[in-house]
């Protein structure tokens, strides 16, 4: 069954029992401060057994975890298989990511903080209810155990200031929540801001990954496709010697009619012809299938 909210009730005002009789009012004056301590009480005492379950339910699931965070890497560096250790190293990990998220989300919720702090609220109310009571008996004692109308107003006092006490304790906690709930509310905000930004640069280094393994597979595979270029020099009188290159490489001298090349990637490449004598200089693009032949020809004449 869910807590409800503590409510602040009506206090104690004069005017209900000026007008009646001591054997009246005073039990009732004293009756609705003891009952303004019980429901108080009362609701710290619940919210103290709430508290207290989830703070020591974290502890330990954390000092578990963490035990197995710093057991397990040490176990793997017994094993002889690297996947077994591998998979008790990452065991190892997750378990003390675990225990730390888990150490954040009692920051956040306020298990063991709260659990403290309605101790210390509740401890020093039924201080105070104690002390009210010792006070309330030793005016009656003062007076003898006789009490007449003179009396209510001081007895009404007593109960009224330890009803104000009891409210003010009651503000200072709900102000102490406040604090640590917006502190606990600004963590959880770092914490995904973090994240999300953890989370872009992971993706956009996937990205990347995946568009580098892409192009080295396209690249692979046109690789593992050659073709190969036949060059036909056309001269009408005698072969004239010339330089040949492909792309950047050097050129090689040739002299002769037909030239070729082969095992070259699948794809453009550039066929450069080079005369000395007289100078002249042909540059063709060429596309090389894969497994097929790229004829081209130069006429140098």
């Amino acid at each position: 069954m869910a807590k409800r909210d503590l409510a602040t009730d009506t206090l104690l005002h004069w005017d209900e029992y000026e007008d009646k009789s001591p054997e009246e009012a005073l039990p009732a004056i004293y009756a609705h401060a003891a009952a303004t301590s019980k429901t108080v009480c009362g609701w710290y005492w619940a919210g103290i057994r709430r508290k207290r379950r989830a703070a020591l339910a974290a502890r330990f699931i954390t000092f578990a975890l963490l035990i197995f965070g710093t057991v397990l890497p040490i176990v793997a560096g017994l094993r002889n298989s690297a996947e077994v250790r591998l998979q008790f190293t990452q065991s190892g990990v997750a378990a003390a990511a675990a225990g730390g998220l888990l150490q954040v989300a009692d920051r956040v919720f306020g298990w063991s903080s709260g659990w403290i702090r309605y101790v210390t609220t509740v401890t020093t109310m039924e201080n105070l209810t104690r002390a009210f009571a010792l006070d309330w008996a030793g005016y009656i004692l003062g007076k003898g155990g006789v009490l007449d109308r003179a009396d209510m107003k001081p007895l009404f006092d007593i109960a009224e200031r330890f009803e104000t006490e009891i409210r003010k304790l009651q503000a200072d906690e709900t102000e102490k929540w406040a604090v640590e709930f917006n502190s606990g509310t600004a963590l959880l905000n770092d914490l995904i801001k973090a994240q999300r930004e953890t989370g872009e640069r992971a993706v956009q280094a996937a990205r990347s990954a995946v568009a580098a393994q892409h192009a080295a597979q396209a690249m692979a595979e046109r690789s593992s496709h050659t073709g190969a270029v036949e060059l036909t020099l056309g001269n009408a009188n005698a072969a004239i010697p010339v330089s040949i290159a492909i792309d950047a490489e050097a050129g090689v001298a040739f002299n002769g009619a037909v030239w070729s090349r082969l095992g070259l990637p699948a794809g453009q490449h550039t066929v450069t012809v080079h005369r000395d004598t007289p100078p002249l200089t042909i540059i063709r693009v060429v596309d090389v299938p894969a497994s097929g032949i790229a004829r081209i020809g130069v006429d140098i004449a």
